[in-house]
């Protein structure tokens, strides 16, 4: 299974983690549809935001992604958007997929 965690704090959101693999039944790894729709998502937001200027700590190894956003940018336009439109793909991959994507914190 793969699990999403938005992390949120007082001011706003405060980083994403995502860990886990989908069902080899969906793909072995490299071929797996669900997986590589779920790591497109969450690297683009990671990207997008590290070259915003926006990413504190990061954490990345295979089957997971950690980050952070810097303090002071939780309730930021640019990160709003950002989450707010990989949000909308994991949530259309979720109704897919319930079983094999669990989203927190979403």
């Amino acid at each position: 299974m793969i699990r999403i965690r938005l992390i949120r704090n007082k001011y706003g959101i405060s980083g994403l983690e995502s860990s886990g693999h989908s069902p080899k039944n969906l793909g072995q790894k490299g071929e797996n549809i669900l997986c590589a729709a779920v790591s497109v998502l969450v690297q683009t937001l990671y990207l997008h935001l590290k070259n915003q200027g926006r990413i504190g700590t990061a954490e990345i190894s295979d089957g997971f992604l950690s980050f952070e956003i810097l303090s002071g940018f939780e309730s930021d336009q640019i990160v709003l958007t950002s989450f707010g439109l990989i949000q909308d793909g994991l949530e259309n991959l979720r109704n897919q997929y319930p079983k094999e994507l669990e989203l927190i914190g979403v």
